[in-house]
């Protein structure tokens, strides 16, 4: 929300003063919520519906949900409670302390987070839990900083035949923003080569739409950027905006044969990558169950550049 206070005969109402202004949903918002102590101190609550349904793994920064080490896979086993053992070697960020653990499908929920080393620093070895989960050896992977969107993303997809992800983050290259699984997974939006906006998707029947703005724009893990994918069933096409520099958009992917895009068995999350440590900062984003135009992607940026203007921001 964005309270202001009115001056008598001054209609300021255009540029979002003077009025409680509410993350614009344009009739299809799914799920939005941003990140910072400074912007909400209510992260996991929808600000489409009021719903407590994020999860929030780690704590934001002031202003932005900052990726954090990331042990992508490794073989461990969990017993007695509150003792994980580690195998073999540990792809990705070493294991520390403040790690949350879990499978590397993500399916069963947390399964503890270390609290301390054992004979592990980092490698094979053991670590301390607390609310560790007895598990017979497994793959698994450990995050210091997430936020998992509720619904699956196939099925959110599902729910208009298309669908908008909108993210308000800062990056450097090869990071993902928003997506169901490691590297894009089956449906996201990432950072690639360039600080441009990458759009990809997969469907159940592997078919692939892959798609990056070219935009030209530098310095993008030090400057707030709004980025946005869109998906329906036959094509995706990305968007890059900043204040001053206009919308850039990328080429349409597609036309493939219809069959929506997504994972009917993993969630939206936010720094989820491979390559590298997560790394970009994440102030908000948005899903809508349809495609925005023009005019809406203008007024979310609007929203977002106003909420961001509040903390000495600029976007």
């Amino acid at each position: 929300m964005r309270v202001a206070i009115p001056f008598t005969g001054i209609d300021a109402s255009a540029f979002g003063y003077g009025r409680t202004r509410s993350c614009p949903t344009f009739g299809a918002g799914y799920a939005a919520y941003m990140f910072g102590t400074a912007i909400n101190d209510a992260p996991t609550v929808n600000l489409f519906t009021g719903a407590n349904d994020g999860r929030l793994i780690g704590a934001p920064a002031a202003i932005g949900l900052v990726g954090g080490p990331m042990a992508i896979a490794f073989s461990g086993a969990i017993t007695g409670g509150n003792l994980l053992t580690v195998t073999g070697t540990v792809s990705g960020d070493p294991l520390a302390v403040g790690q949350t653990i879990e499978l590397a499908t993500g399916a069963g929920g947390i399964l503890g987070v270390i609290s301390s080393l054992g004979t592990g620093t980092g490698g094979a070895g053991t670590y301390n839990l607390t609310g560790g989960v007895n598990t017979t050896s497994s793959s698994m992977r450990a995050f210091t900083r997430f936020f998992e969107v509720p619904g699956f993303s196939r099925d959110i997809f599902n729910i208009g035949s298309a669908l908008t992800l909108l993210a308000i983050y800062k990056s450097p290259i090869s990071q993902g923003i928003l997506m169901d699984d490691f590297n894009g997974g089956n449906l996201g939006m990432l950072i690639p080569s360039s600080f441009d906006v990458q759009t990809f998707g997969r469907d159940s029947a592997s078919v692939v739409v892959n798609v990056s703005t070219a935009s030209g724009f530098s310095n993008g893990g030090t400057t707030w950027s709004m980025g946005v994918s869109q998906f329906d069933t036959t094509t995706g096409q990305g968007f890059i905006q900043r204040s001053g520099p206009a919308r850039n958009a990328s080429a349409v992917a597609g036309p493939r044969a219809a069959n929506p895009m997504g994972q009917t068995t993993r969630k939206l999350r936010t720094h989820l990558y491979t390559a590298t440590t997560p790394a970009a900062t994440i102030a908000g984003i948005a899903i809508y169950t349809k495609k925005l135009s023009s005019g809406e992607m203008d007024d979310a940026f609007s929203y977002w550049r106003d909420v961001l203007s509040d903390v000495g921001e600029v976007l």
